[in-house]
């Protein structure tokens, strides 16, 4: 949940699934007679979620979710391929090939380290981003392919298939998060290697992936300095911005017990709860629940059982818990707990995309002058505008 990149712009469910206990959406596939004949294969592959489809500001609609590999072998195996294609057949929507194996395959909980290879009797996480073009019809399946390669292996055993359900739902749409200008999207969605979409971690013995769409706010000005003067909380642009309900909701649980910490302060050793720092989960119906991180110490607005309207203040922004400089850490979550979740995609009923983040030179693209977007999910590294906050109620107390 940090975000820590430079001075001025900072920067699952995957268990071992036995093939009995798959999630249905894992096992479309015709089961065939006892008598056909089955590939042996050499990996063996596994989704925890069916990917949910949302459109984002590149002007694409998304299908990101990751695949378990488990080698089979006492063998290294080398990749060779990694295909999308529709599961009603047709061409393949996407293929990683050569160099790009590497970019989206990292050993089980390592998300740092590219592989093109998984070693013998080992684990690996295949990271999956299918951006469909507007005009492209949306798959209501998607069959997977990976092909390996390696001595005794036959061309009809080197290529695991496995067959995924979309999730037909659709995703929600959000009031933003925040009020005002240049807010930067930080280790954000979506074909991109950071702490938040590929941090896999163990959480009372189940591996899980709760922040896969999780956002880090960041406040900028023209220059792409988060701050103003000296390298402390007061004066980042962010600190102690109010934070606003995404929706009509219920306050589930508040967590507000952590005083703020310098800013470029070393991270804490990782521990539940203080990781998410001061926090609020909100409950917005049929199992999603949001949930707010690093509020400012004693700045929490709310309690556990109030209802809040969409706008509704609930806190400040602040910079605690797991978190080197002032920031909100937002996401959507299929669980009221957020370390036990699968992180699950949103949008925003809308925005501004102003420009994008030069990570490496510390600086803001501008756009020529803002686009206006509506129901969709800026990616990484954009710049984007909300509205002003408007002025909102108390909380309704509980009874």
């Amino acid at each position: 949940m940090s975000s820590s990149r430079f001075r001025s712009m900072p920067g699952l469910l995957l268990c071992l699934l036995l093939w009995s206990s798959l999630p249905a959406q894992a096992q479309l596939r015709q089961v065939p007679a006892s008598s056909a004949p089955l590939p042996l294969n050499p990996l063996a592959l596994s989704v925890a979620q069916a990917p949910q489809a949302f459109r984002a500001s590149d002007g694409r609609t998304h299908l990101s979710f990751e695949l378990l590999a488990l080698n089979m072998t006492n063998a290294v195996l080398p990749l060779r391929s990694i295909e999308v294609f529709p599961a009603s057949g047709g061409q393949a929507l996407l293929s990683y090939t050569g160099d790009s194996i590497a970019a989206h395959l990292s050993p089980l909980a390592a998300w740092t380290q590219q592989i093109d290879r998984i070693g013998a009797s080992a684990a690996a996480t295949i990271w999956i981003d299918l951006a469909l073009a507007a005009d492209q019809a949306q798959p209501t399946a998607l069959e997977v392919r990976v092909g390996v390669e390696g001595a005794g292996i036959s061309a009809s055993d080197a290529i695991t298939r496995v067959v995924i359900g979309v999730d037909a739902r659709p995703v929600r749409v959000l009031h933003p998060p925040l009020a005002g200008k240049s807010w930067a999207v930080l280790e954000a969605c979506c074909d991109a290697a950071n702490h938040h979409r590929r941090g896999q971690r163990s959480v009372d013995g189940h591996l899980v992936l709760p922040e896969r769409f999780a956002i880090d706010f960041v406040q900028l000005n023209a220059k792409a300095d988060a701050y103003r003067g000296s390298n402390v909380n007061e004066h980042y642009f962010g600190f102690g911005k109010d934070v606003l309900a995404v929706a009509d909701a219920s306050v589930v649980d508040v967590y507000d017990e952590l005083a703020d910490v310098p800013a470029g302060a070393p991270l804490p050793p990782p521990s539940l709860p203080r990781a998410g720092g001061n926090h609020v989960i909100l409950d917005l119906g049929d199992g999603v629940w949001a949930m707010y991180g690093h509020l400012k110490a004693r700045s929490v607005r709310v309690k556990a059982g109030d209802r809040v309207r969409a706008g509704q203040v609930l806190a400040q922004l602040g910079n605690n818990g797991n978190s080197d400089l002032p920031h909100l850490h937002f996401q959507l979550m299929d669980s009221r707990n957020f370390a036990l979740a699968q992180g699950v995609p949103f949008v925003f009923d809308r925005y501004e995309l102003v420009g994008h983040a030069d990570a490496q030179a510390s600086r803001i693209i501008a756009l020529d002058r803002p686009e206006r977007r509506e129901r969709e999910l800026p990616l990484t590294l954009s710049i984007v505008d909300f509205a002003p906050a408007a002025k909102g109620g108390t909380p309704e107390r509980a009874r």
